[in-house]
């Protein structure tokens, strides 16, 4: 009896031990994993501090160079018990920052590639020109479409001067706005919500003087951030508010304007008839984006007594509410003028569009309202065609002015004196920009086989003056070209020309960027042009973009572009430009003067 005892609590005590080793064993376990998980999160934590050390590097850098504050190449922050070591590296038009965050043996490393920030301009024809025309001379010839918003006149096809493409010249515009309202004491921002109210489709009423098309408007403009192009809509009118039937539509492009109000055409392609004494509505129909969004001039004594303004949440919505903007908006019109346009004595490659043709050579078809007998059309003829609709420049005085900006390092107090001198005359071989010329810049003579380097946006208030085997080279590696801006804001009659001759050679980029003179003088007279190009340009190897804003191009004497666009252009004796369908999505940079934009941010191993 007593063994029998003995066996039950000796069973006892083994079950008791058995028991208690499982709950240790539990309980270790528990402990072991309790303490992995904690030692995982603690690694967690330390790797999740070492990323964001490496990231206060980053950030750091990204203000001093966006902000234009002085930096090192290689340097080090240290952040809440963290240090980050950065590295800095230039790379033609990019800064690429490394940065290694290390805290408790922890490393994390990121890396972020900043790009200056550029405007994509779309050259769409060999030469584009605006109200004052084309001219071509003996021998001169356009190697791809040609579109004027004035006259076209040529030397017949004997001389030689030819446009291979097609050639096209809009309809006539008259040479003062019609409509317009210009005082402005206010602002009215649009395309956001701000509180519980959408300021979304934003429209201005007026009513024509007379009875035409209506070719163009302009819109008194700027920007917050970098809103996506806005379609700009004629309404008739529905009880004195807009309608929802659009005779009319047109693209706002967001490239062409900036954070400074300016003066933004929009035309209309086709133009619509308006009737004189009729209530119309110029719409800006937008999407909303409370970062990126719209401000429009606006006075708010409401003095223009033809219209007004008026906004909504969506337009075509039926019922839509409108309200008054407390005031005018401004804006212009432009309707079609008196004096027909024409193409005259001009050999065409290709198809011919103008309201008036008269003593050319068409290789295709023929589309106008007016054609004479001793005009030879090899294609078909289309008479009563409607005429062609006016092509904005692609360039607005707005992004010239961002440019400006740029060239001098303002980034929002003002030039800096580094980016200012006075007339400059740079070494062979040396490198040009970012900067502010306050006077003429003269390129050396005989330095075609050591150019001059552009390596930023330059900005000259006198005269550019390059001669006699003259060598200007875009810096090599670059997809985005800079502009060579000669403006005097001042005085934009007698200051801001460019000058070109004798063996000037320019060169572009091999990986896409392009040289860009630009002028904004306002010459008209072909003695003394805004821009002169003359004598062995560029021969046999068309290069660089040529653009005036307000006066007259004269290219001649065995001078060659891959594009000519301008107000006026004269293409005199031997003079060729040769369109490259690259050019259609052009860029230029403001350089390190200018912004920056992130095009990368990554972690690495």
């Amino acid at each position: 009896m007593l063994n029998l005892k003995n066996q039950k609590g000796f069973a006892a005590l083994y079950i008791t031990i058995l028991v208690l080793a499982v709950i240790f064993g539990i309980a270790v376990s528990i402990t072991i994993l309790t303490y992995g998980e904690q030692k995982i999160s603690r690694n967690i934590i330390k790797s999740s501090q070492a990323y964001y050390v490496a990231e206060a590097g980053i950030e750091d850098s990204v203000y001093r160079i966006i902000k234009g504050k002085k930096y090192e190449a290689t340097n080090s922050l240290s952040v809440g018990g963290g240090l980050s070591s950065i590295s800095i590296t230039s790379q033609d038009d990019k800064r690429i920052i490394q940065s290694t965050g290390e805290i408790s043996q922890r490393i994390k490393k990121l890396e972020t590639i900043l790009k200056t920030e550029s405007a994509t301009v779309a050259f769409y024809y060999g030469a584009q020109i605006d109200k004052g025309g084309l001219w071509l001379g003996a021998n001169a010839s356009v190697e791809g479409n040609v579109y004027s918003n004035g006259k076209m006149e040529g030397q017949g096809k004997g001389s030689g001067s030819k446009i291979s493409g097609d050639a096209w010249v809009a309809g006539a515009v008259a040479p003062e706005p019609d409509q317009q309202w210009t005082s402005q004491d206010s602002d009215f921002p649009f395309g956001l919500k701000i509180g519980k109210e959408y300021y979304l489709d934003t429209a201005q009423s007026f009513v024509p003087s007379v009875s035409k098309v209506l070719n163009t408007v302009s819109f008194y403009i700027k920007k917050v951030g970098d809103p996506p192009d806005q379609t700009v809509r004629i309404l008739a009118d529905d009880n004195g508010q807009p309608s929802q039937t659009p005779l009319a539509s047109g693209i706002l492009k967001s490239s062409k304007i900036t954070s400074s109000y300016s003066w933004i055409d929009v035309s209309f392609d086709p133009p619509p008839n308006l009737t004189a004494g009729i209530i119309y509505w110029i719409m800006i129909d937008v999407s909303r984006d409370d970062d990126d969004y719209w401000i429009w001039g606006k006075d708010s004594t409401d003095g223009y007594t033809s219209g007004t303004g008026k906004y909504t949440k969506d337009w075509d919505t039926p019922g839509a509410t409108w309200t008054s903007v407390g005031g005018d908006l401004n804006f212009k019109t432009w309707m079609g003028g008196e004096t027909p346009t024409y193409i005259d004595r001009v050999w065409v490659g290709r198809d011919a569009h103008a309201n008036t043709i008269a003593d050319s050579w068409i290789d295709g078809d023929a589309y106008y309202q007016t054609i004479d007998a001793r005009t030879t059309v090899s294609g078909t003829k289309y008479p009563n065609s409607p005429d062609p609709a006016t092509k904005d420049l692609p360039i607005s005085y707005a992004q010239i002015q961002d440019w400006e900006k740029a060239a001098c390092c303002d980034t929002g107090s003002g030039c800096k004196a580094e980016c200012v001198s006075g007339s400059y005359s740079p070494l062979e071989g040396s490198s040009l920009g970012s900067m502010k010329i306050e006077g003429d810049l003269t390129f050396p003579s005989n330095s075609d086989d050591n150019p001059v380097i552009i390596a930023g946006p330059v900005w000259v208030t006198g005269k550019i003056l390059a001669s006699n085997n003259a060598g200007i080279k875009l810096k090599s590696g670059l997809e985005s070209g800079y502009p060579i801006i000669a403006d005097n804001p001042a005085d934009q009659t007698n200051f801001g020309k460019v000058e070109l001759n004798n063996n000037v050679i320019t060169t572009d980029s091999p990986q896409g960027g392009r040289l860009l003179f630009v002028s904004t003088n306002k010459s008209l007279d072909p003695a003394n042009p805004a821009i002169h190009l003359y004598n062995n340009i560029n021969v046999e190897n068309p290069q660089s973009i040529i653009y005036t804003l307000n006066g007259l191009i004269v290219v001649e004497n065995n001078a060659e572009f891959v594009e000519v666009t301008g107000y006026a252009i004269r293409l005199e004796n031997n003079t060729k430009i040769v369109y490259q369908e690259g050019l259609i999505n052009s860029n230029f940079s403001s350089g390190p003067g200018g912004g920056w934009e992130v095009t990368s941010w990554k972690e690495t191993e």
